[in-house]
């Protein structure tokens, strides 16, 4: 199929999917007949290729149909893969590179968080959609931007990518640091007595991004002086983002004024990831380390492990193993959780056989979970107590 056919299909892909997902999924794709077998699409990674697969396989395969006139619309989703001889070819302007990644160091920021590496899904999407925005036009939208959510859920991986690309984009001066970090620059300041230099070169930066912004609220003085950077950076519309576990209002000991600041701009909150997320995360973590791990094991492991932290400790297992020549297959992968100490069906399954026990002796859920003590429903909870 032709370039223009696939743009075509693309459109149409757009019109019918949200600008985050088609942005995050398919703008980046390729559709060639290279194979024996049909048409392959080709995606940026292993991360695309689990969620186009999961879930729009079916769409491409019938808008193929519908353009081609074919009955036979069959896509293989592939990730292009990169060998060492692409990562080893240099740039083609290496001064500009050195210049950038000079900057990226003295930034703070971390070039492995990529808005490019970064999974989305509907738990995530509005966030990175944001994100993405901020950082093609830094102080012009959602100044400031405030980025909330549980442990391990991508906060931090936004923060460096959005810093990432405006040095990327522009020669503006972005600084990333965590609130302790703030903390301890502004502390040593007062000790050095050169809290002006200090402010100078805080106030003087296009783009301020701190992390867990709820530990200031330990000190008063390093949230007046959060107080007054703010209004410096922002009435300049140098833009400023923030992360922390909690929504503005829920963080204790927080200055109303503060408070007020955080909610003037926009405040997003990033969900817990679902299974096809994490399963997507998992790939593409997996990828960046050169480690191999086929989509079967990635869906086990995530089928497993609740928390991300979680699943990237796995990794850590994985890499370890390969690292003294073991080949890490299916039985190993299986062991290697069973001794994690996480129990498997019991913690997916357990909500399932309260519900199918009720089914069978026509006892609702809510029965069982009361405390009624009738004979019947106190058998049902026994058996289910039996199966878990």
């Amino acid at each position: 199929m032709d370039s223009v056919s696939w743009k075509n299909i693309l459109d149409e892909i757009a019109l019918e999917t949200s600008p985050v997902t088609y942005a995050s999924f398919f703008k980046n794709t390729k559709l060639t007949v290279n194979d024996p077998s049909g048409w392959v699409l080709e995606c940026p990674n292993d991360g695309v290729r689990f969620i186009l697969e999961k879930k729009y396989k079916t769409l491409i395969e019938e808008k193929l149909k519908k353009h081609t006139g074919s009955s036979f619309s069959a896509v293989s989703i592939r990730s292009k893969k990169i060998t060492q001889e692409t990562k080893e070819i240099g740039p083609l302007f290496p001064q500009r590179e050195s210049g950038e990644n000079h900057r990226m160091e003295r930034s703070g920021l971390n070039p492995l968080f990529t808005f490019d590496n970064y999974a989305v899904s509907i738990s995530n999407q509005i966030a990175h959609a944001a994100s993405i925005t901020v950082a093609n036009g830094p102080g012009t939208v959602y100044n400031p931007l405030f980025i909330w959510g549980g442990v391990g859920v991508g906060k931090t991986h936004l923060l460096h990518a959005i810093g990432r690309k405006i040095i990327e984009n522009t020669t503006k001066k972005v600084m990333y640091c965590s609130a302790e970090g703030f903390t301890n620059m502004l502390v040593e300041s007062i000790k050095n007595k050169s809290t002006s230099l200090f402010r100078h070169k805080i106030r003087d930066l296009d783009a301020l991004l701190i992390d867990d912004i709820q530990f200031v609220s330990q000190r008063d003085f390093i949230q007046e002086e959060l107080f007054h950077t703010f209004n410096a950076l922002t009435t300049k519309k140098r833009q400023v983002v923030f992360t922390s576990d909690k929504p503005p209002k829920a963080i204790k000991n927080i200055e109303k004024r503060l408070v007020s600041r955080f909610l003037s701009g926009l405040v997003i909150d990033v969900q817990k990831p679902d299974f096809e997320l994490k399963t997507a995360i998992l790939l593409i973590k997996a990828r960046l380390r050169n480690v191999d791990i086929d989509i079967e094991t990635a869906k086990t492991v995530c089928a497993t492990l609740d928390e991300l932290r979680e699943i990237e400790g796995f990794l850590l297992k994985i890499m370890a193993l390969k690292s003294t020549g073991i080949e890490v297959g299916g039985a190993q992968i299986e062991r290697l959780l069973s001794h994690s100490g996480v129990q498997q069906s019991k913690a997916t399954n357990s909500k399932d056989i309260v519900r199918e026990v009720g089914k069978e002796m026509g006892i609702s859920l809510k029965e069982i979970r009361s405390e009624t003590r009738k004979k019947n429903i106190v058998l049902a909870r026994h058996i289910c107590m039996y199966f878990l």
